[in-house]
């Protein structure tokens, strides 16, 4: 990083100070708290943010990351990207009678609006969601794993799923 960059320091809550990385680093050395301050990088400048923020930033990328990954397994095919393949312009394309291509179409689109709905869950409700629907749990099993009592459970997943249909307009 250039040491003239811009670094953002938190002096308080909302207010920084614009320090560069050259100070940011001398202060590193000096100071043993600098040491432990968490930052991101944000259009060639260092931002300052708390331990929480820090981990949910990057909780929340690894997020992202999970669900490209997912979307490549499920070969996902955009409208766009079939109107621009250049290999079928003079061929003819021979369908597939056995898999009625419309419900599959329709069931990818669907996938993609669940999972833009799941990513405007915060991380607890997707948790939530993910170890009940994606890694099977019982309600009473993530209960137990959360030390929640069971019916707090319950109404907490009830309450997502009806977030998830206002998103998703059922």
């Amino acid at each position: 990083m250039k040491d003239n960059a811009k670094c953002f320091i938190k002096i308080g809550k909302g207010i920084y100070e614009e320090i560069t990385y050259e100070e940011l680093e001398k202060r590193r050395k000096i100071i043993n708290s600098y040491r432990e301050k968490k930052f991101i990088y944000i259009h060639g400048m260092l931002l300052e943010l708390s331990k929480k923020e820090y981990e949910d930033y990057y909780t929340e990328i690894e997020r992202n990351r999970y669900c490209k990954k997912i979307l490549q397994k499920l070969q996902v095919v955009s409208i766009d990207e079939l109107n621009t393949d250049e290999d079928m312009d003079d061929k003819q394309v021979i369908a597939d009678i056995s898999k009625n291509i419309e419900i599959e179409i329709e069931r990818k689109m669907e996938i993609e609006q669940l999972r833009k709905a799941l990513l405007e869950l915060d991380n607890d409700e997707y948790q939530l969601i993910k170890e009940l629907f994606f890694n099977e749990k019982t309600v009473r099993e993530y209960a137990r794993i959360r030390g929640i009592p069971f019916t707090t459970i319950q109404s907490r997943k009830d309450k997502i799923i009806e977030k998830l249909r206002k998103i998703l307009k059922f």
